[in-house]
This record gives C-alpha cells, sequence and structure tokens, in this order.
C-alpha cells in the first residue's frame, strides 16, 4: 500500500536548525523526566578538530521507552498530551532529534533500534530499566559552548539528580511559589488538544548574571521575555508548533501572577520595567500589589496633576511632593491606580487658597457704618492706591468671618475683601504700614495670576512694586492714612 506522502530528513533537520542545538538536549532530557527517572546523564564531547560530536543520554525510568515505534513515526498519538503536567504534545521531538543526527541509537525497556546511512533497524538489546540514547551529530565548537550554556539554565525537577558531563546541575532556590489559574493544553477523549484553564504552580527564581528572564514549562526554558525573573510554570504553557512565543494574552496574565506575588521584594528601579507596567494595568492585578509599585516608583509623597487647581500642583512640589502626570500612566495603570485609591488629585492633598470655597463657611459683610474710624482709613488708602497699580479702581470691604483662615481675598472678578477677625485691630490701626502695604501688593497681583508660585505671580508683584515706587515719587500724599 502506497502511503500517502514522505517526510524529508533533511527538511526536518533545517525545521530544527533555527532552534539550536541545545534544543536537542532539551527534547531528550525531558523526555526522561516525564518518565519519572531520578537519574538522568548527559554526555557531550567533541575530538579536536572533528566535525562531529557524540551525544549520549541516559537514564533510569522504571518504564523506559514505552514504544520505540514512536521514535520514528511523525505525530504518533503521544502518552503525554492528555496529561497538563507532562511536556509532550505532538510526539514530534525524537524526530527532529534523529533528523540531526548522522548516527543514532536507542536502547530502552521494550528493546532497542539503530539509525545508520542505511535505514533503521531493530536491536535485540534490552535494559532492566531505563533508556540510552547515543548518537553522532554535526557540532561546531560555537554550539558545543551553548549546549554547556543551555545546560545550566535548565530547573530539574524535585529529587532529580541531571549531569552534564559528569557535573551535576545546580539546583536553584525559588524566591516564591504561588498557586495560579492558567491557560494550558490537554487532549479531550478523542484525542484533540483543546485550550483548558487549570489551576497550577508557578515557581519564580532569580535571573542570575548573564541570563535573560525566561518563561519555563515544567524546567525546560521555552520563551525569552527579558523580565527580571524566570517563572516556570508546572503544566503546558499554551505554546505555538515552532515552541518560540507565547500568545500575548497569557503573557500578561501571567506577569500579572508574578508581580501579585513579588511586588513587596522589588526596589524602586525594577518596578520600572516594562512587564511591570503591563501587569499594573490589568483588570486581575491585586490591589496591595498597586499601592506598592505605585509607592516605590513615584515615593511615600506623590499626587496626580489636578488641571482644575494649578497652584495645589505647585505647592505639592515645594512640599516635597512628587506630581504624577496623565502621560506617566496607561489607561489600565490609571484605572488601577483609582480603585487602589493610592495616588490623590494635588487639589485634595495641597489645595491652594480658597478662601471662598462652595463647602466654606459663610461670611458676612460688616455694614459701612460699623466700621471703625482706623478701617476707614486703611479701605480710603487702599481705593486710592488702586488706580495708579492696576489701572481701574476696586471695592473693599470688611468682613467677619472667624472660621475662615485667610486675612484677605481679592480677584479680578471680585472686591478686596479684609478679613477683620485674622487681621486684627493692630493692623488697621498701624495706618499706612510695612503690614498694610504688603497685603496689598500681595492680593493686587491676583488681577494678573491666581497662582502663588507662578512665575506669572512673581512677576505682577514685582511690577506692582515698581508702580507704587514711581506713584509716590510723584504724589507722596498718596500714602497719607488720615484718621481725623
Amino acid at each position: 500500500m502506497m502511503t500517502w506522502f514522505d517526510v524529508s530528513k533533511l527538511g526536518l533537520q533545517k525545521i530544527q536548525g533555527r532552534r539550536g542545538r541545545e534544543f536537542l538536549m532539551y527534547e531528550l532530557i525531558q523526555n526522561s523526566w516525564d518518565a519519572a527517572a531520578t537519574v538522568v546523564s548527559v554526555e557531550l564531547s567533541k575530538a579536536p578538530g572533528a566535525r562531529t560530536a557524540t551525544l549520549i543520554v541516559e537514564d533510569n525510568s522504571p518504564s523506559g521507552f514505552r514504544d520505540l515505534s514512536h521514535a520514528s513515526t511523525l505525530f504518533a498519538e503521544s502518552d503525554k498530551k492528555g496529561c497538563a503536567t507532562l511536556r509532550g504534545r505532538f510526539n514530534f521531538g525524537e524526530k527532529l532529534v534523529l533528523a540531526c543526527c548522522d548516527t543514532a541509537e536507542i536502547i530502552s525497556t521494550t528493546g532497542g533500534v539503530r539509525f545508520g546511512e542505511k535505514g533503521r533497524h531493530r536491536l535485540r538489546q534490552k535494559r532492566e530499566r531505563g533508556t540510552i540514547f547515543r548518537a553522532t551529530l554535526p557540532l561546531t565548537n560555537v554550539e558545543l559552548e551553548a549546549c554547556e550554556a543551555a545546560f545550566r539554565t535548565l530547573i530539574p525537577p524535585p529529587g532529580v539528580t541531571t549531569t552534564y558531563n559528569g557535573v551535576a546541575l545546580h539546583r536553584r532556590t525559588p524566591t516564591t511559589t504561588f498557586d495560579a489559574t492558567l491557560r494550558t493544553e490537554v487532549a479531550d477523549e478523542d484525542g484533540n488538544i483543546r485550550p483548558s484553564s487549570r489551576k497550577t504552580v508557578v515557581r519564580v527564581y532569580p535571573v542570575l548574571a548573564g541570563e535573560s528572564g525566561t518563561v519555563y514549562e515544567l524546567g525546560i526554558p521555552v520563551v525569552q521575555t527579558g523580565d527580571g525573573y524566570h517563572a516556570d510554570v508546572q503544566q503546558k504553557v499554551p505554546l505555538g508548533f515552532d515552541r518560540d512565543n507565547l500568545p500575548p494574552a497569557y503573557l500578561r496574565a501571567l506577569r500579572t501572577h508574578v508581580l501579585n506575588a513579588v511586588h513587596n521584594s522589588m526596589n524602586p528601579v525594577e518596578v520600572t520595567s516594562v512587564w511591570v507596567r503591563e501587569a499594573l494595568g490589568t483588570k486581575d492585578i491585586s490591589v496591595e500589589a498597586v499601592r506598592s509599585v505605585v509607592t516605590k516608583r513615584f515615593g511615600e509623597k506623590s499626587v496626580t496633576y489636578d488641571p482644575s487647581d494649578r497652584e495645589a500642583n505647585a505647592l505639592a512640589v515645594t512640599k516635597g511632593y512628587t506630581v504624577v502626570y496623565g502621560g506617566q500612566l496607561s489607561a489600565g495603570e490609571w484605572e488601577n491606580v483609582r480603585r487602589a485609591d493610592v495616588l490623590l488629585p494635588a487639589g485634595k492633598v495641597t489645595p491652594s487658597p480658597k478662601p471662598y470655597a462652595e463647602d466654606g463657611s459663610p461670611v458676612q459683610v460688616l455694614p459701612r457704618t460699623e466700621w471703625s474710624v482706623a478701617q476707614r482709613a486703611v479701605v480710603a488708602l487702599y481705593e486710592r492706591l488702586a488706580p495708579h497699580l492696576i489701572d481701574r479702581g476696586i471695592e473693599v470691604r470688611i468682613v467677619v468671618a472667624p472660621r475662615n483662615k485667610f486675612r484677605a481675598c481679592y480677584g479680578p472678578r471680585w472686591p478686596l475683601d479684609l478679613n477683620s477677625p485674622h487681621l486684627g485691630r493692630r493692623f488697621f490701626e498701624s495706618g499706612c504700614s510695612n503690614d498694610v502695604l504688603d497685603l496689598l501688593i500681595h492680593e493686587l497681583g491676583h488681577e494678573y495670576e491666581s497662582n502663588h508660585l507662578s512665575e506669572g505671580y512673581y512677576r505682577a508683584l514685582t511690577r506692582i512694586g515698581a508702580r507704587l515706587a514711581l506713584a509716590v515719587a510723584r504724589d507722596p500724599t498718596l500714602l497719607r492714612c488720615d484718621f481725623g
């Protein structure tokens, strides 16, 4: 019977070539780990000047290689794809390994098979337990070094000793471990691989010198992220066919879970990372993580820019606060910041003086008939000077507002109100004093600018002071304060 199609060994070799020779080790090692081996030995050696290297992977798995026909059958039904906690899916890895070898031999509990120039043939040899894989394959010195470096990035399962040329793989200690519900892939009753969400364990490891943050699948590095940690997911992750990328939604969800778990141990530099920004904008980020990250990024004293109270923003800076502007956070981050109630507007924290705010106490305007002689004299002084200082006359009132903390209040659309209880009798009885003129200049500056801390207000005060000096030089009687 004619087969439907043939498979090119060279074509498979070229497909695998994009992934590096270290992938061959990963495929063989993960098969041993999945087979419940407690000891896995990898030997990779190359004679000086040789074109090829020898690769030997041996384990002590109780069951060994269950079906040797799978070594040479593309996409045979995998025993692993129905289990989320085993690494295989497509029964494809061994074929990619063999495609890169000049010769290969597998001996296990179910027999042996050899692959060479004349094809493959079965061997009578058997092992009582475990499997040994021997192969020769083209390997450059650079690829040899890459394989050794890649081996050191593996994270073996607990209780499994894995060695490379006799040296045991360093056992890493996670900084934290947590449970998370993440998308995975399992086979349904008909053997079709379907996406599914399942609860699993995620182990977070520090990134060592020379490494890049990576997502691991059950101890095997699968996708580099560049994040500040390694995340080892203890179930299948939803990789593409080439096993070199993750769906963006999955990576975002994983980053969110990690940030929820590690935010307390992060420093102010780490919280500015791209992955932290992405996780901070997701709906599943915890309130605690938002507060922790925002506080570390912007400081304990931080407020948001308040467009309704521009002076409050400047006041916040003078009081040591960091003002956070809209463009510094994404829409998702702002939504979570509001949910966590972690950043308040500057107008709430350092409000500018608002004597007549909507929620302020009412004021009583004192009728002119009740003014003292000294009050009449100061008001007359102010009304006489105003046209010389701001080119227009003003209305001056005496108000009684003991519960309002302002001394005086003025704006282009309002009268100049003098709060008698807070100014006191001495202010008025001192006549044309330094305090009286200082208050007038301060208040008339608001004819041009409301923000006390702005450049415009500063310029207004200097301009008014200069005009006062010139006006008095022309007419010294402007400063008289008649108590008669």
